[in-house]
């Protein structure tokens, strides 16, 4: 009988055992499920401004062994351009890449990022600035700043010569993030989305416009210009946010994943830009597009009205709690 109880015991306690391994594997098995991310761009899927964060894309799905995918499922088509925050914040999608100005409206501080004067994504990273942004977004917005995939240099293109950074008598085509440099110059501006400028310029509404300097032919503009002006006005540096929660959720070592390969593309991304600027610049040429060269002098004065109206317009004027802060950290790149 003593036998018998034996090996009822030994019966039972094997069978529990088998029923705690195959509980603690599918435990394992639901935690090492994949998490994915839905992605989304602010331009549509062959605008060159989401390049680099596509290549951030691939690098994470590389690298992340399964755990980690990053799904694009397109552009504006998807959540029109200046509507993406809302999702995001919702978590309804994961991560986009987007122009500062297009959030402005709740997190004005990230158009610090147009006050770095020619500073790279990575020297802006080592200043601080995306800490700073990222506690300010997960704040006001419950999203977080993963990092500047996106730096392009404007110009001012027009149809009429100058000689030194005076606008005045001349209506250009303008976007709130522009607006604070030209209307200091003197020009009046009037504000088109990109479809519209073609038209505006062959029907004379507007006698010029800025616009970033690497996708200038690519979008039907050379026909309508006459003239380039140089130096840069300036150099625009954009951002990718992600749903705060959805970030704090993965494991230690995806959040530096994503981190990482972040800061790795930040580094590719300024010379990849200037690549794609002298393709534009010798199909430019070959449209007959003219240089206008400006004095040194004058480029000095355009930068001296980016700071003074710009740092007021983006930061002190609509974030009266963190515009202070954000100009004391931008001001090592103001003009001397």
């Amino acid at each position: 009988m003593e036998r018998v109880k034996r090996w009822v015991l030994l019966v039972v306690a094997v069978g529990a055992l088998l029923a705690l391994g195959d509980a603690r594997g599918a435990a394992a098995q639901t935690a090492q499920a994949p998490v994915t991310l839905k992605a989304v761009t602010a331009w549509t899927k062959g605008w060159p401004f989401n390049n680099m964060y596509f290549e951030w894309i691939k690098r994470v799905n590389e690298r992340s062994g399964g755990r980690l995918k990053i799904d694009y499922i397109g552009g504006p088509e998807v959540y029109p351009a200046l509507e993406q925050l809302d999702p995001l914040k919702r978590g309804v999608i994961g991560t986009i890449i987007t122009s500062t100005g297009y959030v402005a409206g709740v997190l004005p501080e990230v158009n610090a990022t147009w006050l770095g004067f020619g500073a790279s994504p990575a020297e802006l990273r080592a200043t601080g600035l995306a800490d700073v942004l990222d506690k300010i977004a997960r704040e006001k917005a419950g999203v977080t700043v993963l990092g500047f995939p996106l730096q392009v240099r404007f110009n001012v293109y027009l149809n009429k010569p100058i000689e030194k950074a005076d606008l005045r008598g001349l209506k250009l085509r303008s976007v709130p993030v522009y607006d604070p440099v030209l209307k200091g110059l003197g020009a009046s501006t009037v504000t088109l989305p990109p479809a519209e400028i073609l038209p505006a310029m062959q029907t004379g509404v507007v006698d010029g416009f800025a616009f970033p300097a690497s996708f200038v032919t690519k979008a039907g503009f050379a026909r309508v210009i006459k003239y380039k002006v140089m130096p840069h006005w300036w150099i625009g540096t954009d951002i990718v946010l992600m749903n705060a929660q959805s970030f704090d959720s993965l494991p230690a070592d995806l959040k530096k994943l994503l981190i990482d390969a972040m800061k790795e593309v930040e580094r590719d991304t300024p010379a990849y830009f200037l690549n794609l600027e002298k393709e534009e610049d010798a199909l430019l040429a070959k449209a007959g597009v003219k240089i206008i060269e400006l004095p040194a002098a004058e480029v000095a004065k355009v930068n001296r009205v980016q700071w003074e109206e710009g740092s007021k317009a983006f930061l002190l004027g609509p974030s009266p709690k963190y515009g202070p802060q954000l100009k004391e950290l931008m001001s090592r790149f103001a003009p001397r």
